[in-house]
């Protein structure tokens, strides 16, 4: 069981209020660095912290870090997915560092951020059916907020040769590939 995995030591702000159980400290925010990230199925994804006084703090929920102070984005606005299971691997895949990117939210709305990492789900029932997995990749959106979005709510930004223009009539893939099973 993985549960808790490394993560690319990233600077980041923790807003109070999660500092206080929400009952105040709302507006203010705590210079942390990430160090971790934590999965709990049903849960969204989570990040353990250390806080700049040398408080360490587990469970973070990820709309409760920012990149820089902002207003807060609604949990539902965070993250599409809530984490699969207890097992997956942390990756800052090279290709996408430093990548311009925008996400599509629950609202419709488009957001522009900034590539941090990608969690990926393993051994989990959804993790093995090809139109159900979904990455996590962790962004820093440019108001600040950061948030966690599958694949087909990204378009990345590389003006070097991406021209983004998906194809809105693509589809999920359902198949399984294997020479050897069904």
């Amino acid at each position: 069981m993985t549960l808790l995995g490394e993560t690319p030591y990233t600077k980041c702000f923790v807003r109070n209020e999660f500092l206080f159980d929400e009952k105040r400290g709302h507006g203010e925010f705590t210079p942390a660095v990430v160090f971790a990230f934590r999965a709990e199925p049903a849960r969204v994804p989570m990040f353990q912290v250390m806080l700049d006084s040398g408080a360490q703090w587990a469970r973070v929920p990820i709309h409760m870090i920012c990149s820089k102070p902002c207003a807060p984005l609604p949990i539902e606005q965070s993250c599409w997915w809530d984490s699969y299971g207890y097992d997956f691997t942390v990756v800052a895949l090279p290709f996408l560092k430093g990548h311009a990117v925008t996400a599509l939210g629950r609202d419709g709305q488009i957001r522009k951020g900034n590539y941090l990492f990608t969690v990926d789900w393993m051994k989990t029932g959804w993790s093995e059916v090809p139109d159900q997995h979904k990455n996590h990749h962790v962004l820093a959106l440019e108001s600040g907020a950061w948030i966690a979005y599958p694949n087909n709510r990204l378009v990345w930004q590389d003006p070097s040769w991406i021209t983004p223009s998906p194809n809105k009539e693509w589809q999920t893939p359902t198949r399984i590939y294997s020479v050897e099973g069904k």
